[in-house]
């Protein structure tokens, strides 16, 4: 179980995985050693803040430097002598080695958006992760596992979600209550559908709005009217979308829950454009064709009337 300040609903509480000594990710597992999730009810009426642990990263086997406090080998006891070859010595595991690796990502997120608040850095952790096992409690969160928490940390996919909130301006607007996420993309006859499902545990979602390329938001359409369900009541939501109104390459999508007290963080898809039989290129040389024939058989008629007098 959760004891201590691992415990707090304000802290990012951080598991450990083991990564197997190998570079593949998909051997990765939780460490034994990794106290699991939930934290006992605090009794507060929200079952979220009991979902602990946040999130896992890294902390078998870990390489340590070396600390020189009682070695007379070191050299930087006293200010300005030369450490570099003190080294490293041997390894280390446990939670301790895999929350200074979530700290410093947290300070590359601060470097990239310095306006997040600690409410938005959390979920960013939280909604960037690499999702793995079983949801435990599928009742209040789909994602949360008591072993890995919302997943392992996503280092590059956290800060580039900070840097995303900076570059639009919508830091400090996020309802981090909210949640869009995306379940399935097709490509069927000619139209892209892209479906996912949304809830709130605060404010009820109004809408959940997409935007193509950076272009206009547009809403999504719903099975059930958002802003009447329950809190964490899940309702699914479909965009479909004609790839040839786009044009050939790739097209970024994104997707966002709105509520009154602000935005959900943004889920992304891309899809594959298009210039089908249908397009607007091949309508317009139709035309051009068309208008080629009419104008010959004009001058056919002209003709063969001329030479009829």
């Amino acid at each position: 179980g959760l004891s201590g300040m691992g415990s707090s609903s304000l802290s990012i509480t951080v598991g450990a995985t083991d990564d197997k000594n190998t570079i593949d990710r998909e051997d990765d597992t939780v460490a034994g050693y990794s106290s699991r999730g939930p934290r006992r009810d605090n009794g507060d009426g929200n079952p979220l803040n009991e979902l602990k642990p946040e999130v896992t990263a890294p902390g078998t086997n870990i390489v340590q430097a070396e600390g020189c406090v009682t070695s007379a080998g070191c050299h930087n006891d006293l200010p300005g002598q030369d450490a570099a070859d003190n080294g490293y010595t041997n390894r280390g595991s446990g939670t301790s080695y895999a929350t200074p690796s979530v700290s410093g990502i947290i300070a590359l997120m601060l470097e990239a958006n310095p306006d997040l608040s600690p409410s938005e850095v959390k979920e960013i952790l939280k909604f960037t992760a690499e999702r793995r096992g079983e949801a435990s409690a599928p009742d209040v969160d789909p994602y949360w596992n008591r072993d890995f928490g919302w997943g392992m940390v996503d280092a590059r996919a956290a800060v580039e979600a900070a840097m995303h909130l900076a570059n639009q301006g919508t830091t400090g607007l996020v309802d981090v209550t909210a949640q869009a996420h995306l379940l399935n993309v097709t490509a069927e006859a000619g139209t892209v559908l892209i479906q996912g499902e949304a809830w709130a545990q605060g404010a009820p979602i109004i809408a959940v709005e997409y935007r193509v390329d950076g272009g206009a938001w547009r809403g999504a359409t719903y099975e059930a009217v958002p802003g009447e369900l329950a809190s964490l009541e899940r309702f699914s939501w479909t965009v479909a979308l004609n790839p040839a109104a786009f044009g050939e390459g790739v097209h970024e999508v994104e997707v966002r829950a709105v509520t009154e007290d602000g935005l959900s963080l943004s889920s992304f898809t891309t899809f594959a454009g298009s210039s089908d039989a249908a397009g607007e290129d091949d309508i317009s040389r139709l035309a051009v064709l068309i208008l080629l024939l009419a104008m010959l058989i004009t001058g056919f008629a002209a003709f063969r009337s001329s030479t009829e007098r």
